[in-house]
């Protein structure tokens, strides 16, 4: 008698649960049965493109460095021109521009560059060699992202 009445309430404990478990789960889900409610936040889209009619980007560069305790350098690397018409002027000639900053990264000292100061000395001569071999006006160069690895 006591067996039985004790299975009674456990089934019906179970079927409660089970009940509860399939409202729960329909409350989670949206009306489209697709995704839980929980995970809808809304996301926002970061582009790595500035707004800077000035601007240009030489895209992400890897390449072998010489240096001491480093081997590979990864860089994104944005050009500021002084003049809108010298960024056409360098988006049309974009292969050779990106061609010689590899060539000069390829071939510069590369010790110090994990330093500010080195940072700031790479700026400044790719600026010189891009003004001295294409004659196009720097205003300034951003490195939106470097890395160096061993």
């Amino acid at each position: 008698m006591f067996n039985e009445k004790l299975l009674k309430i456990s089934l019906g404990f179970i079927a409660l649960l089970i009940v509860i478990g399939f409202i729960t789960i329909n409350y989670m889900l949206k009306e489209d049965n697709t995704q839980s409610s929980y995970e809808t936040v809304p996301v926002k889209k970061t582009t790595n493109t500035s707004t800077d009619a000035k601007e240009v980007s030489l895209d992400t560069i890897y390449i072998n460095i010489r240096s001491q305790k480093y081997k590979i350098l990864k860089a994104d690397i944005a050009l500021v021109l002084k003049n809108k018409a010298a960024k056409k002027a360098i988006q049309g000639n974009m292969d050779n521009v990106r061609n010689a900053v590899l060539q000069y990264l390829n071939t510069m000292d590369a010790n110090g560059l994990e330093t500010v100061n080195g940072k700031e000395r790479l700026k400044e001569e790719l600026s010189d060699m891009i003004e001295n071999t294409f004659g196009y006006q720097v205003e300034t160069i951003y490195i939106k992202n470097f890395i160096l690895s061993p």
